[in-house]
Formats: C-alpha cells, structure tokens, sequence
C-alpha cells in the first residue's frame, strides 16, 4: 500500500524503471520521505534525461545511467537520514555548508530533503576506479580526483540544469568550477571512457599540471605538498649530476656499491634463521601495530622482493652508463624537471586559456577531415560546441566569454558552418558568406535543445536584416545586420 500512495502523490506513470526502484526500496528500511524523495529524484531524472543526452552528448545511456544509481542504492546505501533545513539534525551540514554527508564505509546518507542533494550523495558512495598509466606517480591523485568530481559535476547536470523542457547552466550550483572546466574539455575531445589521450600530449601535459595546481592550492593534503617539494628537489640535484658526467659515472658507481651491500647483506639473512628472527623482531619494533610483519616467511618474502629491487636498481645503473642510454634518460629527466619547474602554488587562467585553445584547434582540425560518410558526426561536434562554450571557466564568465577565445571560437564555426552546407546538413540560404556567417553563429549560443527543430525567419526593417530564430512554437532570438540588400529566402528550416 505505502508504494502505491507514494506513486499516486507523485502522480507518476509506472515504468520499468519506477518499478525496479521499488522492488529495491520493499527490502530498505529507509522512512516514507526517504523513500519517496527517491522515487521523486527517479522521475526528475526520467524526465530530463532526452533534453541532457540531446545537449551534451558525451553522456552514458539513459539505461546505463539509471541501471547505476539503482545499483548504488540497491548495493550500498544501508541508511538514509533526512533533514530539514534550519532545523537542530541540520546544524552540522548548515555549519560547513554541505547539502548532504557521505558514511561510505557504513553506507550511509544524510542530506536535505531535495532531490539533487540526493543523487550527489548517491553518487558520491561509488567513487571511479581507475587503473592509470601515468609516468610521474605524483599525477595521480590530483588527477583522480578531478575525474571523480569533474564526473560528480557532469551527472549532476540531468536535474541540476535541465527541468524537461529547458537547459540553464547553474554556475553557482556546480561543486568545483575548474575541475567541471578540466573534465568537460576532456570527455568532450575524448569519450568518457578515455579520460587520459596519449596522441595528445600537449593537452595532457596541461591537464596534469592543472590537476596538480587545483589539488596544491586546496590545501587540504600537506603530505602530498612536502613530497611534491622533496621529488622536485631530488630531480634538480639528479640532473645536475647529468650536466658533470665524471662526477654523474662516480655517483652510479657509488650507488652501484650500495644496492651491492643490500643484496650481500639480505643474501646473510636468508641463509641463517638466528639473523633472520633478530630482523624479523627488529623491523617490528619500529613498526605501528597495523604494519607488523606477522610471521618469519611473510619476512622472507619482502626480503626476497628488496633483493630482486636491488638486482634491477643495479641493471639500471649500469643500463644508464651507456652513451645511448645517458643522452636518453638526460632527457628524459629535463623534461620532467621542467614540468616541475612550470608548477605553481594556483591555478592560471592564462593556462585554462591554453587548454581551451588546444581543444578548440585539435576539434577544428577533426571537423576539416570529415566527409559525407560522417555527417552524424559533424552534427554531433556542432552539439559539442555549442554546450562547451556555456561551460563556466570561472565563476563569472562561460568559455564563450573570453576575449582571448574568440579568434579560435571564428575559425571553428567557420569551418563547422562551411561543412555543414557542404554536406548538406544545413540550408544555404543565401551566397553571401559573411551574412551566413553573422546569422548562423547565433545557432552555437541558442538554448534551444534540440538543433533540428530551428526556423531562421528573415525580413528587412530600415536597412537591417532582422533574423529571428525560433523552434516552430516560441522565438527565443532577434538579430539585426546592417545590410543593404541582400537575396535571401524568407523563412529556412536550417537542418535540411
């Protein structure tokens, strides 16, 4: 019965969906509100999801996305604790304020009674996982962490910025502007599935280093900053090693030496029980309680480990002494000191900027090679750009609003709109190339959601052109362009 009168309050149409929801929640011991503020939360998504997979297109399924969530909540949300803002249970989250509080260990929720504080809480207990080939181990975490949040950020949107009928960009409402700036650029040249382009390695490089700045300027991990600062320091003094080559031959010959005496010395160990019991004892009391070696032949193992680490530390050494091999890593090692050096304590917008560029010439360059074969594609890339030029770059301006972006943004929609005509996809409506440009550059700043439907509607008023654009039930946009005369049809469906 509870079901059900949840259902009709809400007055939602049983689909399969709302239907599996519930089989969930018949075995969840979460109160009625709970209960129906996911059914709610379920709808909401449901009813926005065509308008958000229409604009952004870099989106999973509906089914996959959904199939998901219900999984989350099936699998790891045990609890959920529901509070009323203003009210006492509300203190601690108004205090820091958050919206919702994650347990994942517990697996429990509690958060506002809203439906986007939900999802995020929701998808906040299944964080991604991600099995990185990263050169420089120092990457990862800032990395990793702007993929969950910039991913968190990217979700959210279906109920944060899309209502069922209209697409608005909440900027106030996105968790981290520059991590949803960083993420977006990349899923949108890359697929969301291969968040890390090894063709394009200027990008990558310049995500890393905006990866690494956010993650120093918050503050937050102090150990990580000391061993940022540490790493640098040791690969300034290796590569002043490299640049005196009779003092570099001297050091690895020293180190050499060194790696030698471990394995002699773990070699004593191995081949006599009263040595390896006094280690086994010895390594212990320095350990804490939770890292003790619990027994003689786990020790035996991790000596076994240290003495292979040995052997290949030494074919290392003597690998690096080749002419080859120096000149190589030589380089290798500037390169990565110079990556180091280019790293401040905040991010730059004049790097954001860059990465912007990057994306916006490598795009141009795919859309110059597609041909009839790829129409889809092309109507896919015009959808891209449109959103990507409302993504917040901070918390006052879209990328679109950046002078420094416009030149890049011209040529682009040029080459976009030129193509379009090409293959067929957009009505010529006049032969002059200009004016074509002028009214159709308007079509990568409309919020009409779906681009197929557009009506270009043309008429002169006191030597203007007046263009209005509109969906076939409500204008949305007016243009004026001083023009003289101009042929021109008087009404265009722009999608042939």
């Amino acid at each position: 019965m509870e079901k059900n009168k949840i259902l009709s309050k809400l007055n939602i149409n049983i689909k399969d969906y709302n239907n599996e929801l519930e089989k969930i929640l018949e075995n969840k011991l979460f109160s009625y509100s709970a209960k129906n503020l996911l059914l709610s939360m379920l709808y909401k998504i449901e009813n926005a999801y065509r308008d958000y997979e229409t604009v952004k297109v870099e989106v999973p399924s509906k089914k996959e996305f959904i199939e998901n969530i219900l999984r989350i909540i099936k699998e790891k949300v045990l609890k959920i604790f529901l509070v009323k803002p203003g009210t006492p249970e509300a203190e601690v989250l108004e205090k820091e304020h958050l919206t919702y509080k994650v347990d994942r260990a517990n697996g429990e929720i509690t958060c506002i009674q809203n439906e986007r504080a939900i999802l995020t809480a929701i998808l906040r207990l299944e964080e991604e996982k991600m099995d990185l080939k990263i050169p420089y181990d120092y990457i990862i975490t800032p990395f990793i962490r702007m993929v969950n949040q910039g991913k968190l950020d990217s979700e959210l949107e279906v109920i944060r910025d899309f209502n069922g009928w209209s697409w608005e960009v909440e900027t106030k409402e996105i968790t981290d502007i520059d991590y949803n700036f960083m993420y977006q650029t990349i899923i949108l040249l890359n697929g969301r599935k291969n968040v890390r382009n090894k063709k394009n390695k200027e990008m990558t490089h310049l995500v890393d280093k905006l990866a690494i700045q956010k993650y120093v300027a918050m503050g937050e991990d102090t150990e990580y900053i000391q061993q940022l600062e540490e790493n640098q320091k040791r690969k300034e003094e290796r590569l002043q090693l490299f640049e005196n080559k009779k003092e570099f031959l001297n050091q690895i010959t020293a180190e050499k030496k060194e790696y030698t005496k471990q394995i002699e010395k773990i070699d004593r160990i191995l081949n006599n029980n009263d040595l390896l019991k006094k280690e086994y004892y010895a390594r212990n009391e320095k350990l804490p309680n939770k890292e003790k070696i619990f027994s003689v032949s786990y020790l035996v193992k991790i000596l076994e480990k240290e003495r292979t680490s040995c052997l290949e530390k030494i074919e290392e050494c003597n690998k690096i002494i080749l002419p080859k091999e120096f000149v190589e890593q030589k380089k290798v090692l500037e390169e990565e000191t110079t990556f180091l050096r280019s790293l401040g304590k905040e991010m730059k917008l004049e790097d954001k900027i860059a990465l912007s560029k990057i994306f916006l010439q490598t795009v141009e360059g795919i859309v110059s090679k597609l041909t009839e074969e790829n129409k889809a594609e092309l109507v896919r890339w015009i959808y891209k750009i449109r959103y990507y030029r409302q993504i917040p770059i901070s918390k006052t301006e879209k990328i679109r609003d950046r002078a420094e972006l416009e030149e890049d943004f011209e040529k682009l929609m040029k080459v976009m709109i030129k193509k379009a005509q090409k293959l067929k996809i957009w009505d010529v409506f006049t032969d002059n190339a200009e004016i074509t440009y002028l009214v159709l550059r308007e079509i990568f700043n409309t919020k009409i959601i779906k681009l197929e439907n557009i009506m270009l509607q043309f008429q002169y008023e006191n030597k203007e052109l007046v263009v209005e654009y509109d969906d076939d039930t409500v204008m949305e946009n007016k243009i004026r362009i001083p023009v003289e005369s101009l042929r021109i049809k008087k009404k265009v469906r722009l999608f042939i």
